[in-house]
């Protein structure tokens, strides 16, 4: 399955001269549809295509689905049409961006989910990429505060 993706500012910069981002990783996941896209239930929910989709910020994109798209069967429409925010050929370098991250998980049946499913989940977690120049998680100060004795 994927793995991590890192959306960087260029023009960001951390000490060490490594581009300021953040890094988008899954912890879990469905395979991406396979139907083809003339489906009903893809031209619906055009999202269950991509893990992440990433396009350029634009205020009238607020969503990709909505619930009364997603169980009538009917074509996603306006605002609410992946395919056709990443169709517009629209650069996204040096772009404020979306990502449009789909968690999803494939549920293989078993009789202890009846009558309540009990080991369901879905995640993913936003990191920053190279904000730091120490690991936070190790010390929790940098360590020029560490060593002055900060947090004492």
């Amino acid at each position: 399955g994927p793995g991590a993706w890192t959306i960087v500012d260029r023009a960001a910069a951390s000490p060490a001269g490594s581009p300021r981002g953040y890094a988008v990783t899954l912890g879990s996941f469905a395979t991406t549809q396979v139907l083809p896209d003339e489906h009903p239930f893809v031209r619906a929910m055009p999202f269950s295509k991509y893990h992440l989709a990433v396009t350029a910020h634009h205020d009238h994109e607020r969503r990709l689905t909505s619930p009364y798209v997603q169980y009538d069967g009917e074509e996603a429409s306006g605002a609410q049409d992946l395919d056709r925010f990443l169709s517009d050929g629209e650069s996204l370098l040096d772009a404020d961006l979306v990502a449009w991250i789909a968690v999803g998980r494939e549920h293989v049946v078993r009789q202890e989910d009846l009558p309540l499913v009990s080991n369901f989940g879905v995640a993913f977690s936003l990191q920053p990429w190279n904000f730091l120049p120490w690991n936070a998680a190790a010390s929790g100060l940098p360590p020029s505060l560490s060593e002055a004795g900060a947090g004492d």
